[in-house]
């Protein structure tokens, strides 16, 4: 009593867990680097070469385990990864079978989770944040499972150049023999 260890009797409520914050409504301020986000490879301005490069690498099967997205500050390395988790993750809605594809005019099962950040499969960690060993480990450890609901996981990591040496040479095994369900 009075030290805050006292559990109180045996049949005591439960807690009542916070309110959980709704989705913006509709007309809502939204900052307008989101609202104007490109949502797939078409919005995408001056990517021309890399939009051409990734649908000749979809149409022939030969997607790659990993890819690296450079530039300035700003010129949406981010926001493209985000874009291509939502390709290789691509199913119709309706269920019907489909692999990976460049064409995401007509959202998916996924692809609302993808673009809210918010999909169990496609993991984004900030590097910058993240350096140590420690956080390379829970990459490399969850990579050993298969997805939840999707066809691959698919990790994007954000400021890669900021990991110290021991995370990044640990990273770099896996990137180089990845699991076969890993991107």
């Amino acid at each position: 009593p009075g030290l805050g260890l006292d559990l109180g009797p045996a049949s005591a409520p439960p807690p009542v867990p916070a309110p959980v914050a709704a989705a913006p409504a509709p007309g809502a301020y939204l900052v307008l680097a989101r609202k104007y986000r490109p949502q797939d490879f078409t919005d995408l301005i001056g990517q021309e070469a890399m939009v051409r490069t990734l649908t000749n690498a979809f149409s022939s099967g030969r997607i790659a385990q990993a890819y690296i997205l450079t530039g300035v500050r700003g010129v949406g390395k981010t926001t493209t990864a985000r874009i291509l988790a939502r390709a290789l993750n691509y199913e119709p809605m309706d269920g019907a079978p489909g692999g990976p594809s460049l064409d995401l005019s007509v959202p998916g099962r996924h692809c609302r989770d993808i673009i809210e950040s918010r999909h169990v499969d496609v993991m984004e960690m900030d590097a910058a944040s993240n350096t140590s060993i420690n956080d390379i480990r829970e990459i490399i450890e969850s990579a050993r499972y298969r997805p939840v609901m999707a066809r691959y996981k698919v990790y994007i990591i954000d400021e890669v150049h900021m990991l110290s040496t021991a995370a990044f040479n640990a990273l770099l095994k896996t990137l180089e023999e990845p699991p076969e369900h890993v991107k």
